[in-house]
């Protein structure tokens, strides 16, 4: 009978054992992927601010990011996520085809990269503070002088900062 107790008390204390491997390895994962988006923002930051172009590889990157959170951040449900993808990135591909050049396609498909990796809550949080910091920077730029109102800068990389706070304090949990 003791041997009987031993056994489940043996299986039990493993099953227990692995469920807290499990954890600890999604939360190790969860780490990885918040660390490689960051980095990946860091890379979209300098790039856009130096050539004002994002390249697709960096973009496509972010949405291999996305596809990844589905599986280790299943607290966004799938349906934030296209809802996410939709939300910020078709209102700018319309406000660019009404005003050509007002937004450029990479602006445009980061932000959908970042719809699906965040959801729609975060990614509009993403947007307030990327497109509010963008509108700070742009006036301040030509209230200094050196760009006029029809002169284009560089959204990327305030963009890139709303995505990065949305990551860190917003609804995705690493």
């Amino acid at each position: 009978m003791v041997g009987f107790w031993l056994y489940h008390l043996l299986m039990s204390s493993l099953l227990l054992t692995d469920i807290a491997f499990a954890e600890c390895l999604l939360g190790a994962l969860r780490l990885i992927l918040c660390f490689t988006v960051l980095g990946l923002l860091l890379a979209i930051s300098l790039i856009d601010a130096d050539t004002m172009l994002i390249p697709n590889k960096l973009n496509a990157a972010l949405l291999a990011c996305g596809v990844l959170a589905v599986f280790l951040v299943p607290e966004v449900t799938i349906a934030s996520r296209l809802i996410g993808l939709c939300c910020i990135s078709v209102p700018l591909l319309l406000f660019s085809l009404m005003i050509p050049g007002s937004f450029g396609g990479g602006d445009i498909k980061l932000m959908a990269a970042a719809g699906l990796l965040l959801g729609w809550q975060s990614v509009l949080l993403a947007a307030v503070i990327g497109l509010g910091t963008g509108g700070v920077y742009g006036a301040c730029l030509v209230v200094s002088g050196k760009k006029r109102s029809q002169d284009h800068f560089a959204l990327g990389p305030s963009l890139c900062l709303g995505i990065a706070v949305a990551l860190l304090c917003g609804s995705f949990p690493t």
